[in-house]
């Protein structure tokens, strides 16, 4: 391949220090551009399914750009999550003071009701 006709990175990959990145890319460029590959042997002209997974080549800062942006997806769930459980727990809590004010004022009217009986026995049998 003439050097006017060579992309920014495969530059990158010929002055890079990681031989098997060059050496993949290689196969990569080979696999892809072999006539046998794309032969048709039967009527279904359907390619088969490649079972040799070439991993992609990423530059630092095409892995940095991915990084972040998936760093900030996750930062954005972890907002849109805590907005949602705010939904939810403000509510309960509010209804669960509700509850136990409601239990608190009950046990305080049945210690009143429980004394008024008291007394009113007490003074009962006193009278016979």
């Amino acid at each position: 391949m003439p050097s006017s006709t060579r992309s920014n990175k495969e530059t990158q990959l010929l002055l890079s220090p990681d031989p098997a990145s060059l050496e993949r890319s290689i196969r990569k460029e080979e696999r892809s551009s072999s006539i046998d590959n794309n032969a048709c042997s039967s009527l279904d002209s359907r390619q088969p399914l490649s079972r040799d997974l070439v991993p992609e080549i990423y530059t630092k800062d095409e892995i940095t750009e991915m990084f972040y942006g998936i760093c900030g997806e996750q930062e954005k769930n972890k907002e849109d999550f805590k907005m949602k459980l705010d939904g939810v727990y403000y509510p309960l809590n509010d209804s669960i003071s509700w509850l136990t004010t409601c239990m608190e004022e009950m046990r305080q009217d049945i210690a009143r009701i429980q004394r008024a009986t008291d007394v009113s026995r007490s003074t009962s049998i006193d009278r016979h």
